[in-house]
């Protein structure tokens, strides 16, 4: 009688962990193989991956999962996010703020009339156990640059920087840790580091760079003002 028990009962459980582990793995799924249309790779590496996320108004994204990430609103809007469990939470983005979240599994419905325009930075390297963020080499960009530079964001892991610089402009020297510049416009400067090279680049509205720690001056080389945002990893 025990035998048979345990044999269909070890049979019950396998079955029962099974379809909890396959719908753990059926919601951890990638927002970019989900809702491809929604969700576009703007960059991606090893430590960062950096989507440019639309939803039209009443539109809903089904269930993806993130790493730890950072959300900027370009268009925003009120959203309702709502998790495996059945809870719901419902938030206010505001155009040009940004947020940090946690890893987590949810579903997002735009409940606004109008388009939801966002850029969400996630952060694909693990946080290193009792790590400390690494002070910064050299001159900050809010010091160098106060006019132009605005802190976004500022927590343990990273610090987001929206930046403007005129038509013929120019940054100060500062430096920055490993970080992503995203152009919020069409966008072509000049960057000199501090070794005296020179070299200018470009970026498209919605386009990503990756960039190794440096000391250098920006300079606005295109006719209209410069807009991005910079975010610098601290570990």
């Amino acid at each position: 009688m025990f035998k048979t028990l345990n044999r269909f009962g070890g049979c019950a459980l396998t079955a029962v962990l099974v379809v909890a582990v396959g719908s753990r793995a059926s919601l951890a799924q990638d927002p970019v193989k989900v809702s491809p249309h929604n969700h576009q790779v703007a960059l991606e590496n090893e430590s960062v991956r950096v989507l440019n996320v639309e939803a039209k108004g009443g539109e809903k994204l089904a269930m993806h999962s993130h790493p730890d990430h950072v959300i900027y609103a370009i268009n925003g809007g009120k959203v309702k996010f709502t998790y495996p469990d059945g809870m719901t939470k419902e938030v206010e983005l505001k155009a040009g703020a940004a947020t940090y979240l946690k890893a987590e599994t949810h579903e997002v419905e735009n409940l606004g009339t109008t388009e939801l325009k966002l850029v969400v930075f996630e952060l694909t390297k693990p946080a290193a156990a009792g790590s400390k963020p690494k002070p910064l080499q050299g001159d900050d960009q809010v010091k160098a640059a106060p006019e132009n530079t605005k802190v976004l964001l500022d927590n343990d892991r990273v610090r987001l920087l929206g930046a403007h610089i005129k038509a013929g402009g120019k940054l100060a020297k500062h430096s920055h840790p490993a970080n992503v510049a995203y152009a919020l416009v069409d966008a072509k400067y000049k960057v000199t580091t501090g070794d005296g090279k020179t070299e200018e680049k470009s970026l498209s509205a919605g386009q990503a760079s990756w960039n190794e720690p440096t000391t250098h001056t920006v300079e606005n080389a295109g006719p209209t003002e410069l807009q991005s945002l910079v975010l610098e990893l601290k570990e």
